[in-house]
């Protein structure tokens, strides 16, 4: 095909295939005679009749990502819209006309996200499943073109000095040969649109994304992508000479990486909801491919995926969904299980998040702690009206990190009501800014900065098998977390300030008819004077202030006397943006929220809080000074409560991990 692959007939056919390998005798004949005319139509030929459609689709159909359907339109619908080449990257559509251009950006601020993940070849796919479900030729034929038209313009660059240009970035060449160019060439390599042409220069193609994978792959997620690519290709093309090599080369890689990414708790290093799927989906679909084709599997595999899956019932929360983690993702707990359990059917607690507790059984515990990942999860139970918190201790993580060390949310009645900015387009907009930093999540900032751990941050190898700095207990009648945060914040003159936040989970009524509540206890310790601003969001239009308390719809916030003052935001923009939430994690999707901001200061302090989802209390009195551990509650009808700490597990130290105390 001219100006198509970078490798010639020659090169290709002479070099990059073993003319050994079975069936392929005719191809080999021609080629030991130099006449490539034949051979492309004898390796076509092959292709067809060696491809087995019959094992692939035995794999379930799992949906592009990129957000490429748009609102309300349905899978047919979107593959007749890309028949006329509209497009959509990133949730954005752009109308090409009659040709699409592949180093195109349609995005006002030229979002560079736009243009590699168009390359990610998403739509190949969704006609690929249009296809298998109609019939209808011009879905096969329109993908044809794509392909004609993308590898004529996107050359294979060979090794570049970045390691990707805009076509091929290393990660779209581990998500095209990994996900969307198998399933479009076994949906499609029948049809008459897929001549012989269109096959051998496919082949050719899916060779250059091996040598690009295995010579200049990158790490962490990527990693995973790259070599589940490079695992498919080797897999489906096994006549390419370097299959065998690439196949153990990307099985080795893997086996590593789950020592080098997963924690012993489960979590993926990048401590994110999103990025934790990733790779676990990566590792499970070429599982999948492997069984399916009869290439063996190491068995590291299945026990740390095994471990890696428990995480999505640990985390999630009364609804079913997960929390937005990082950047991470709000998505149903159910969804990302339902393909682990396929791995692990003797899971009932797996059976039971994916049938929605219609089979199977909920998971032994109620609340757990994540030792090695720092997280805290406390619920009083697995139906959508109990109580639910997350505290976050943990580390810094390797990547897509959020400054919001000990930041807490709450699900109540139904609903996340204490929540966080989320997750948003990884462009350079203020809302991008504001998602990443301190002041979009449920912690403390220090003379108007956020913390900033991205300055002096090094990750080390040893850090995945390093326990999180945080303790807690889990008992009967209560529970506790205690995180710490001591790197620094982005003011000058703050980077001796330690925050300490305990939380106490209060299970067991004290009074008829009372129902759990939290008490947060932030302890701020300086040797000089800062201004300290704790914040709250609340996912809520509706909002009252009065002495010492702060009300939304479901959830009381009540704070004791050492906040000396009390307001919120809502979608503001300046001075700075606070006060929002990412709706989606495309560019324009957000609404306000209200950033309850509860200013104090001094040196060393101590600020209590309670939230009650239930409307138990009138007022708390705590003392400031930072050494004191008694709380007095006042109830509604009156009557007091009075809590020391110390009888709730707090103590001075941080180091001593209590895991369901008595």
């Amino acid at each position: 095909m001219e100006n198509g692959p970078l490798f010639s007939d020659e090169e290709f056919f002479q070099n990059q295939l073993n003319l050994d390998y079975p069936g392929m005798e005719n191809t080999a004949q021609a080629i030991r005679k130099k006449d490539y005319l034949t051979a492309r139509k004898e390796y076509a030929k092959y292709i067809r009749t060696h491809l087995k459609p019959e094992q692939y689709f035995t794999i379930p159909y799992d949906g592009p990502g990129n957000c490429i359907v748009l609102d309300s339109e349905t899978e047919i619908e979107a593959a007749d819209r890309i028949c006329t080449n509209r497009l959509v990257s990133c949730g954005t559509p752009y109308s090409f006309g009659d040709k699409v251009d592949w180093y195109w950006n349609a995005t006002p601020d030229g979002y560079p996200e736009w243009t590699w993940q168009l390359s990610r070849h998403n739509e190949w796919k969704l006609l690929a499943h249009a296809y298998q479900r109609t019939g209808d030729e011009r879905y096969a034929k329109k993908c044809a073109d794509f392909f004609a038209s993308w590898v004529k313009q996107a050359r294979y660059p060979g090794p570049m000095p970045k390691g990707w240009s805009l076509c091929w970035r290393t990660i779209e060449c581990g998500i095209r040969m990994g996900c969307n160019w198998p399933y479009a060439l076994h949906a499609f390599f029948k049809s008459p649109a897929f001549t012989d042409d269109i096959l051998v220069d496919w082949a050719k193609s899916v060779c250059e994304h091996g040598y690009l994978l295995q010579q200049q792959h990158k790490e962490g997620n990527w990693l995973i992508m790259e070599m589940n690519g490079v695992a498919q290709l080797s897999i489906f093309f096994p006549e390419l000479s370097k299959s065998p090599e690439w196949l153990d080369f990307a099985f080795k890689l893997l086996e590593e990486e789950l020592k080098r990414q997963i924690y012993p708790d489960g979590f993926q290093y990048e401590l994110s909801t999103n990025y934790h799927e990733v790779v676990l989906a990566n590792y499970v679909q070429l599982v999948r491919v492997a069984m399916a084709y009869q290439i063996p599997v190491p068995d590291t595999f299945f026990s740390t995926l095994e471990l890696a899956a428990e995480v999505y019932p640990k985390l999630m929360m009364p609804n079913g969904r997960l929390p937005d983690l990082n950047d991470g993702c709000n998505s149903p707990a159910a969804d990302f299980l339902e393909g682990k359990l396929v791995l692990f059917p003797k899971r009932e607690d797996f059976r039971w998040v994916v049938s929605h507790g219609k089979s199977g059984h909920p998971p032994v515990y109620n609340s757990v702690a994540m030792p090695y990942s720092g997280i805290m999860v406390m619920r009083s139970g697995w139906q959508l009206d109990d109580v639910w918190a997350l505290l976050d201790a943990a580390p810094f993580g390797h990547g897509h990190q959020h400054e919001d060390k000990l930041s807490l949310l709450l699900f109540a009645h139904g609903k996340l009501l204490l929540t966080e900015g989320g997750n948003y387009a990884y462009d350079e907009s203020e809302m991008r800014k504001y998602v990443l930093s301190t002041r979009s999540h449920n912690t403390i900032r220090v003379d108007s900065s956020d913390q900033n751990r991205q300055k002096n941050y090094h990750w080390s190898e040893q850090d995945i098998n390093r326990p999180a700095d945080f303790t807690w207990q889990i008992k009967d009648k209560f529970e506790f977390a205690q995180g710490c945060y001591s790197e620094g914040y982005a003011a000058p003159g703050t980077d001796d300030v330690v925050h300490k936040r305990s939380v106490y989970f209060i299970k067991e009524p004290m009074f008829q008819n009372m129902k759990p509540f939290f008490i947060v206890v932030d302890r701020m310790y300086s040797s000089q004077v800062h201004s300290y601003e704790s914040l709250w969001h609340l996912d809520s239009e509706q909002i009252n202030f009065s002495a010492g308390k702060v009300a939304v719809p479901g959830l009381e916030l009540l704070y004791s006397q050492a906040i000396e003052k009390a307001d919120a935001a809502y979608g503001q923009t300046e001075p700075e943006w606070q006060g929002w939430i990412a709706t989606s994690f495309r560019q324009g999707d957000y609404r306000p929220i209200q950033a309850v901001r509860c200013l104090s200061r001094g040196k060393n302090l101590r600020i209590v809080t309670i939230l009650d989802p239930f409307s138990h209390f009138e007022s708390v009195s705590a003392s400031d000074n930072i050494e004191q551990t008694e709380i007095t509650i006042k109830l509604n009808d009156g009557s007091y409560i009075t809590l020391d700490e110390q009888h709730l597990g707090y103590s001075a130290q941080n180091n001593t991990h209590h895991l369901n105390a008595d």
